[in-house]
């Protein structure tokens, strides 16, 4: 960086994912940002966000206007890819997320990539808004999060009896998994050709909560190096995002090859920075749910304060924002970064 420069939000963030210098710790978020209050402040609002292209831009930097949080962030769930390979959606509300109404496969050879998956569903708008973020705030980073493989597949076949099927039918989760990485690696491509700098992979249904640290192992690790050789290739910043207790696979997502990894509270940063070292960095782990939707600001301040004398890399909610989450506890956030 030359003498004399003053860094964009956008270069204090990707900086800090690459675990690069940066003066102070950036607050940010790779997940989920659209919040009721900021949403009717801008009339720009759910569900329409989710299909107008123009809309979902405005949602997607709305906490950064109104709190300084160093972010542009599409798109707000992760049913994007499952619906444009046959999944019926329910769209959700102003304050309720899209969710998966029907899975579109009963077995794992009925498994497939429509030839014209791309522009099915809402993937052209997730696309369109990216490059209005690309070309209307530059010194933002523009953020677009995707599904992970096997949380796709989960919502391919029905997360319940994939997890089964784990159990049962081993052949049937490597063939619905190989489908479902190659969807991600095809969204993937079309994110970074849009304009994105960072993708964000959030791979929820990979927790420990739900699966062996030993089957993320063998079946999820391959292939999310799959999905960050992807990224690293075209020189853009990958973030990986697994919910819950992440420390019992901290080593294997480290391993996977993503610039930094996103982390829940239940995740000691200290700790975890020792068994994987500085690099790849981490993100969070205010908690969304306790702190940011249900606590004070002054809770916020606290708990950022901590994660950041931890040695998080950049402060941000640990999960997605719950949409009632107050806008004032946002700004506690950022006022805490800086």
């Amino acid at each position: 960086m030359l003498e004399g420069y003053l860094m964009t939000p956008r270069d204090e963030v990707l900086s800090a994912l690459r675990g690069e210098a940066v003066g102070k710790v950036p607050a940010s978020s790779v997940t989920q940002v659209g919040i009721v209050q900021a949403m009717e402040q801008i009339g720009a609002v759910w569900p329409q966000a989710h299909y107008d292209p123009e809309k979902m831009a405005r949602v997607g930097t709305a906490l950064y206007k109104m709190a300084g949080l160093k972010t542009a962030r599409i798109p707000f769930c992760l049913t994007v890819e499952a619906e444009a390979m046959g999944a019926d959606i329910n769209i959700g509300t102003i304050d309720k997320q899209p969710s998966i109404a029907r899975h579109p496969f009963a077995t794992a050879d009925e498994v497939a990539i429509p030839p014209d998956f791309l522009y099915r569903g809402r993937i052209q708008a997730v696309l369109a808004a990216t490059k209005l973020l690309k070309r209307n705030v530059p010194d933002l980073p523009v953020i677009v999060g995707t599904t992970g493989p096997f949380t796709l597949a989960g919502h391919l076949i029905g997360i319940e009896k994939y997890l089964l099927w784990t159990i049962k039918q081993r052949d049937s989760v490597f063939k619905v998994l190989d489908v479902a990485n190659k969807a991600c690696i095809e969204y993937t491509k079309a994110i970074l050709d849009a304009g994105a700098d960072v993708v964000s992979i959030s791979d929820p249904s990979a927790s420990p909560e739900l699966m062996s640290p030993k089957d993320f192992a063998s079946l999820v690790k391959p292939k999310l190096i799959e999905l960050s050789n992807t990224i690293s290739t075209r020189h853009a910043v990958g973030v990986l995002h697994i919910c819950g207790m992440a420390q019992k696979i901290i080593k294997d997502m480290a391993a996977t090859g993503f610039d930094a990894l996103s982390i829940e509270e239940k995740v000691d940063i200290a700790a975890a920075k020792q068994m994987i070292g500085s690099k790849p960095t981490m993100v969070g782990n205010v908690s969304a749910a306790r702190t940011l939707f249900s606590g004070t600001p002054d809770a916020v301040r606290e708990e950022a304060k901590r994660a950041i004398a931890a040695g998080i890399n950049v402060v941000a909610p640990g999960c997605g924002i719950a949409p009632r989450t107050p806008l004032a506890n946002v700004q506690a956030l950022v006022s805490a970064a800086q």
